[in-house]
C-alpha cells in the first residue's frame, strides 16, 4: 500500500547550514542528510522531489541515486537546483540519467525545473507526454535535442528558458497546442520560431532575434527587452512575428516611454 508524502525538498543552506569546512566534506554531510530524510520515505508516494545544492562531480552518483528514488516514489513534480554560486567558471554539468526513468515515469511527470543540468536524451526517448511545465536555467542542450523533446510533450503548457545557450535557432515544428506561457531570458538563440495556437503570454530578454508566433491568436501579453538593436528593425520584425498580439510592450535602454496603437494592437515602447 503506498502513502503519500506530498512534498520533498532538500535544500543545502537548509539541511546543511552555511559551509564552514572544504568542499568535500560539505557535500559528504548534504549526502548523508538527505540519504536520512530518504530512507524515511522508501515505499511511500513523493508527488513532488526536490534537491537544490551547489554542484560538484562528487555528487554524481548520489543525484543518479536520489532520480531513481524518484521514480520508485512515483514523483509527478522533479527539481534538481545545482547552481554553484561561481558557476561561470564551470563546465560541467549533472547529466540528467534518463536511462533511469520507466515508462511509467515518463508518463507520470507533469513538471521539471533543472538547473545547472546538460540534457542529453537517448534515441529512444520520445518525450514526456504529460507534462505540463518545463523550467530550464543554465541548461546544456542543444537545439535537435530539445526540438525533438518539446515536440512530443503534448501537453505543455509553461516553458521557461533562462540562460540556456542553444546558438541556434529555437524552432518547434510540431504544433504545440496546449502551450500558454513563454518565457525566454538571456538565451544564446538565433531565432525563435513555434506553432502555439494557445499561446496568450510571452517573454523575452535578450539579443535582438528575429521571433515568429503567427499562429497565436489568443496571444493578449508580449513583453519584450531587447538588448541592443535598431529601433525601427525591431518593431517591423516583432509586428511581422508576432500578428496577432493585443498589447505589446517592448524595452529598449536609454529611451523615452511612449504608448500609442499599432494595428490593433496596444504597443507600450519602454526605454529606459
Amino acid at each position: 500500500m503506498w502513502t503519500l508524502r506530498s512534498k520533498i525538498s532538500l535544500d543545502g543552506g537548509a539541511v546543511c547550514g552555511s559551509r564552514r569546512r572544504g568542499q568535500n566534506k560539505y557535500c559528504q554531510r548534504f549526502i548523508n542528510n538527505v540519504e536520512k530524510v530518504l530512507q524515511n520515505y522508501q515505499g511511500k508516494m513523493v508527488e513532488a522531489f526536490g534537491i537544490k545544492f551547489e554542484f560538484d562531480s562528487i555528487l554524481v552518483d548520489n543525484l543518479n541515486k536520489w532520480v531513481s528514488f524518484a521514480v520508485s516514489a512515483r514523483t509527478k513534480h522533479l527539481s534538481f537546483d545545482l547552481v554553484p554560486i561561481r558557476f561561470a567558471r564551470c563546465d560541467d554539468r549533472f547529466i540528467f540519467p534518463f536511462e533511469l526513468l520507466d515508462s511509467g515515469s515518463i508518463c507520470r511527470l507533469q513538471h521539471l525545473q533543472f538547473s545547472f543540468i546538460s540534457l542529453q536524451p537517448p534515441s529512444w526517448f520520445g518525450g514526456f507526454p504529460n507534462l505540463r511545465k518545463l523550467e530550464l536555467n543554465l541548461v546544456h542542450v542543444t537545439r535537435k535535442e530539445l526540438e525533438n523533446m518539446l515536440c512530443n510533450c503534448c501537453c505543455l503548457e509553461w516553458l521557461s528558458m533562462v540562460r540556456c545557450h542553444l546558438k541556434d535557432d529555437l524552432r518547434v515544428d510540431r504544433p504545440m497546442s496546449h502551450l500558454a506561457y513563454l518565457l525566454i531570458s538571456c538565451c544564446v538563440i538565433t531565432k525563435i520560431e513555434l506553432h502555439a495556437t494557445k499561446l496568450s503570454t510571452f517573454i523575452y530578454e535578450g539579443e535582438f532575434v528575429p521571433i515568429v508566433l503567427n499562429h497565436t491568436s489568443k496571444l493578449v501579453n508580449a513583453h519584450i527587452f531587447i538588448f541592443d538593436a535598431i529601433f525601427h528593425h525591431v518593431v517591423a520584425s516583432l509586428f511581422h512575428g508576432l500578428p496577432n498580439v493585443h498589447k505589446l510592450t517592448l524595452c529598449i535602454p536609454d529611451l523615452q516611454l511612449e504608448v500609442f496603437p499599432f494595428n490593433n494592437c496596444e504597443l507600450k515602447i519602454q526605454f529606459s
